[in-house]
Order: structure tokens, then C-alpha cells, then sequence
């Protein structure tokens, strides 16, 4: 992936934030988000994907498109085909999947924030996270459609998390470009997937405690 990034931009600039104390998967992602380096945008990826050709070009205008958003390059949201049909290239995510998200950087510290006080410690996942988050505040997340990113992790998870429905609904390609795509189509007319946030990740999130001193 880092090889066709740098085929494609020679001088770009990656930060690898690796797990090295195998602390697990929300702080190794809480670290990923802390390395922004001053850009709007923050684009973080998991390391068991492949993306398309072209693909920080088509970045660059997937935010164009929605500046103001977490925008994820992969998704298998069973409403894609349903938007394809409609000719739109985007669904409207109540829940986000992790492995390829766009960040806008004035988001993340708010984020994080708030997870820190409403969600435990022990809780394991980043995307269940952010998707709790993004209910509890009432803010949209969008996938794009097609995929520019394709999950790898069904075939080969460390952690078990196999399966095959753990794929792009509609992906790019690894060989062809998404620089095509008209990222206009579905602005205001978005198709929405309305899975709810499931019902047991609720036992993670807590309300704070308010303390107060009399006068």
C-alpha cells in the first residue's frame, strides 16, 4: 500500500503508528488520531486493505465533495446497490467501519473528548466508538460509492474477526482508477442505510457523574 502511495505522490509524507505493546485496537487507533500534522483532513487507514489506482487524488476530491464530514472509503452497507441504481455515489452511515476513514482534523479532538468521558475503558472497538459518538451528537457520516478500499482482514484476521461479509458491497479495483467519478452525484439526494447502533454496545457508554459544592 505504502509502495503505490509513493508511486503516486514521491515525496508524500506517512506516519506508521504501529502496536508494538499490543495494546489492542481503540488505542492504537486513539494514537493514529493524535497524529495529525496540522492538514484539514486526517486519512487514517488500517494496515489489512488495498485501495484503488489514483487513489490520493481521489481522495483530494472525495473531501472536496464533503469537507465537513467523516467520510469512509469502504463500506459493505447492503443499501450500496440500492444508491448505485440511483445513480447517487454516496450513502448516508448511521454505524462507520473503520478501515478507511476520513477525518475532518476539527472533529477529532472533539471526538475524543467525548469518549473519554461516555465510553469505557474496556470497550475494544474504534468504529463502534465513533459510531456512538456520531449518534449521540446527531452528526451524519457518508460512505463513499463505490469503495476506493477494499478489506483484506476477512481473509486474515489476528483477532478473529474473519468472515466474508467483511468485504466491500461495491469496490473500485485494485488496477482501475475512481479519478472518474462524478463525487457531485447523491449530494442532496442521499440514500441512507438506517442500521441502528447495536443494543449491546450501550453497556460501555456512561453518563458522568456531576458534582456539586455548595455555597
Amino acid at each position: 500500500m505504502l509502495e503505490k502511495f509513493r508511486a503516486e505522490q514521491p515525496d508524500l509524507c506517512v506516519a506508521v503508528v504501529a502496536d508494538g505493546e499490543r495494546q489492542g485496537s481503540w488505542p492504537t487507533y486513539l494514537r493514529t488520531l493524535r497524529a495529525t500534522a496540522g492538514a484539514k483532513h486526517h486519512l487514517v487507514l488500517n494496515d489489512d486493505i488495498t485501495v484503488c489506482q489514483d487513489f490520493l487524488a481521489s481522495v483530494d476530491k472525495v473531501i472536496q465533495a464533503r469537507p465537513g464530514h467523516i467520510i469512509s472509503l469502504y463500506t459493505n452497507s447492503p443499501w450500496v446497490p440500492t444508491a448505485r441504481a440511483r445513480g447517487q455515489a454516496w450513502i448516508e452511515k448511521s454505524l462507520v467501519a473503520s478501515p478507511a476513514l476520513i477525518w475532518p482534523t476539527a472533529l477529532i479532538h472533539e471526538f475524543i473528548d467525548w469518549e473519554r468521558f461516555h465510553i469505557r475503558n474496556d470497550f475494544h472497538w474504534e468504529d463502534a466508538r465513533i459510531s456512538m459518538w456520531l449518534h449521540k451528537t446527531r452528526r451524519p457520516a457518508f460512505a463513499t460509492v463505490p469503495s476506493l478500499a477494499q478489506h483484506l482482514g476477512c481473509q486474515a484476521s489476528l483477532v478473529g474477526l474473519n468472515g466474508r461479509s467483511k468485504v466491500a458491497t461495491w469496490y473500485v479495483g485494485d488496477h482501475r482508477s475512481a479519478l472518474g467519478i462524478d463525487w457531485s452525484r447523491g449530494l442532496k439526494s442521499t440514500t441512507r442505510d438506517p442500521a441502528p447502533i447495536k443494543r449491546e454496545w450501550w453497556r460501555y457508554y456512561e453518563v458522568p457523574s456531576l458534582t456539586t459544592q455548595p455555597s
